[in-house]
C-alpha cells in the first residue's frame, strides 16, 4: 500500500486525507497543534456555490458540492443542503438579482428570484421591509465545530489512517525512497506522496518555495448571536455580497450604488448561517493590509445588526461571541495555489474564502494526479 503524508489538519489538509484514504492509500496526517485552531474552525461552514466564477471555478464548486453531499452522508459533520437566500432591500438590488437569475449558468447554480411574499412563504421569520430575494438551491452548510473532528472520526474507519497532532514540520527532503518530513524534535515520517496544506502559515520549511508566490493573507471578523428561537431553512446574504463574489462581476452592479461608510471601510457583506443549536454565525469584514491588528471593532457589528433587523423586521438576538480569522488567498487568476516541490510532493494553499467550499474537489485533483 502506498503512503501519503498530509501536513495540515485544516479543511484542505483533512479533505486530502479523506480523498487519499478513500482511494486506498495509507495516510499519515500531521498537524502542528493538538487540534486545528485556524481558519477552518473560524469560518461560517458555508458551501457557497452561488458566487463562484463561471467556467472552471464553477465546475470545481459543483463537483465539490457533489463530494460534500457524499461525505456528509458518511461523516457526522452537520452537513445540510439548505440553500441560500440573498435578500434585496430595494428595487435596484432586486433588478440585479433578476439579471443573475437570467445568467447562462443560472440553472446550474439553482438560481430563482423570489418576491417578498414568496420569500416569506419559504422563510416566515423574514418578515422585514425588503423587495425579494435570490434563491440558490446548490448552496449548503456544515458545522465548523463538528467538521474536522467528524471527518477524523470517519477516517478512523480506514485501517491505514494515522492522526499525529503536535507535529510541527520544520524540514522536508526528497530522495529515491520518497518524501520525508521531520519536526523540531527529529521525528521523521516518510511517504510516497506529500501534500503540504499549511493554510495561512506561509513561513517555516515551505517559505523558500512560496517566495514571490501570488498569495496574500486576508483577515475577517465574525460573530455568533444567541439562539434565534426559530429555525431558518436557508443561509442568508445581503446584496453587498454581489459586490464580492466573481459570479456577478458582469451584472449591473452600479445599480447597487455606493456602500455606506462602515461597509466601505471594512469591505463588508452580510453572510448568515444558523447553527444546529439555533445560534447564528454572522459576518463578515475583509482586511488585506498586514500586519493585522486583530482588534475586534464594534462598528461592523452595529452595521450587521441593522441589516439583519431590516430583513427580520424585528430585533434579532444579541451577539454573544466575536472572533477573527486569517486565511490564505491566491492573488492570481488561479483558483488556488498548487506548487510541486519534488516528485509526488506539493504545496496546496490559497483557496481564500472559497477554500471550505472547494476543499474536497481540490483534494481530489491532488489525489487524482498521484500515480496510484
Amino acid at each position: 500500500m502506498k503512503r501519503a503524508l498530509i501536513v495540515g489538519g485544516g479543511i484542505i489538509g483533512t479533505m486530502h486525507a479523506v480523498l487519499a484514504a478513500e482511494k486506498g492509500l495509507e495516510v499519515i496526517h500531521l498537524e502542528r497543534d493538538m487540534k486545528p485552531q485556524s481558519a477552518s474552525v473560524r469560518n461560517f461552514g458555508l458551501i457557497w456555490v452561488s458566487g463562484r466564477l463561471a467556467g472552471t471555478e464553477l465546475d470545481l464548486a459543483l463537483r465539490a458540492r457533489e463530494l460534500w453531499g457524499k461525505i456528509g452522508g458518511k461523516a457526522e459533520i452537520g452537513f445540510r443542503a439548505n440553500g441560500s437566500l440573498t435578500v434585496a432591500q430595494n428595487d435596484d438590488e432586486y433588478t440585479v438579482m433578476q439579471e443573475a437569475a437570467s445568467m447562462a449558468d443560472a440553472d446550474l447554480r439553482g438560481f430563482k428570484v423570489l418576491d417578498r411574499n414568496q420569500t416569506i412563504a419559504l422563510e416566515p421569520e423574514l418578515a422585514g421591509n425588503y423587495r425579494g430575494s435570490l434563491q440558490c438551491t446548490t448552496d449548503a452548510a456544515v458545522e465548523p465545530s463538528l467538521l474536522l473532528g467528524g471527518l477524523r472520526e470517519y477516517l478512523k474507519s480506514f485501517p491505514g489512517y494515522t492522526w499525529i497532532p503536535e507535529f510541527e514540520a520544520v524540514d522536508f527532503y526528497h530522495d529515491d525512497n520518497g518524501n520525508h518530513v521531520t519536526d523540531i524534535s527529529g521525528r521523521k515520517y516518510s511517504g510516497d506522496y506529500l501534500a503540504v496544506c499549511a493554510g495561512a502559515a506561509h513561513k517555516g520549511f515551505i517559505e523558500e518555495h512560496l517566495e514571490k508566490a501570488p498569495l496574500r493573507k486576508v483577515r475577517l471578523q465574525m460573530a455568533a448571536t444567541a439562539p434565534l428561537g426559530a429555525t431558518l431553512g436557508h443561509s442568508l446574504a445581503d446584496a453587498d455580497s454581489l459586490r464580492y463574489y466573481p459570479a456577478f462581476k458582469d451584472l449591473s452592479l452600479d445599480r447597487l450604488g455606493a456602500q455606506g461608510s462602515i461597509a466601505t471601510e471594512y469591505k463588508m457583506q452580510l453572510l448568515l448561517v444558523q447553527r444546529l443549536d439555533g445560534t447564528m454565525t454572522i459576518g463578515d469584514t475583509h482586511e488585506y493590509a498586514e500586519p493585522f491588528t486583530h482588534e475586534l471593532h464594534e462598528a461592523p457589528y452595529d452595521h450587521l445588526y441593522s441589516v439583519m433587523k431590516n430583513i427580520f423586521g424585528r430585533d434579532v438576538p444579541r451577539i454573544e461571541r466575536r472572533w477573527d480569522g486569517v486565511y490564505s488567498q491566491s492573488t492570481s487568476t488561479d483558483i488556488y495555489l498548487r506548487k510541486t516541490i519534488a516528485p509526488g510532493a506539493e504545496i496546496v494553499t490559497g483557496g481564500g474564502g472559497r477554500g471550505n467550499t472547494l476543499s474536497p474537489a481540490i483534494a481530489e485533483e491532488t489525489v487524482n494526479q498521484w500515480s496510484l
